[in-house]
């Protein structure tokens, strides 16, 4: 199994991916926050395959978090979801590093997938989905 940590302020968005990829018996095992704090504190612990953010968020955006993350661990993926990020958040995210995907809501959950299976393949440019 691979761990993802998936932070959104949504709580429904939460629930609803982590049944979502535990009924399909994914090999993907979600571990969801709404907390940045939480989020990160996990990331902390290892063993983290992708780290999934979104980018309206109270305490800190995506690209806070993706930027933060950058520093501290240069090697981690990240993936960004957005249902309101304008082109120029878009840039900053991209620009903050280790984005893998950006993803727009409403998240289509087969292209989450399709964004982590591609985690391993060759360096690509983030892709926008």
């Amino acid at each position: 199994m691979h761990k993802i940590i998936i932070l959104d302020d949504e709580k429904m968005m939460l629930s609803s991916l982590e049944r979502r990829f535990k009924s399909e018996s994914s090999v993907y095992e979600p571990v969801c926050f709404t907390s940045v704090k939480e989020a990160l504190a996990e990331l902390e612990l290892g063993d983290c395959y992708a780290f999934v953010t979104d980018v309206k968020m109270p305490v800190l955006t995506g690209d806070q978090v993706v930027t933060y993350i950058s520093k501290k661990f240069p090697e981690q993926p990240c993936l960004v979801i957005t249902g309101q990020a304008e082109k120029v958040e878009i840039q900053r995210i991209v620009q903050a590093g280790n984005v893998r995907s950006i993803l727009l809501k409403p998240l289509d959950f087969d292209k989450l997938v399709e964004a982590l299976d591609k985690i391993n393949a060759v360096d690509e440019p983030p892709t926008e989905a």
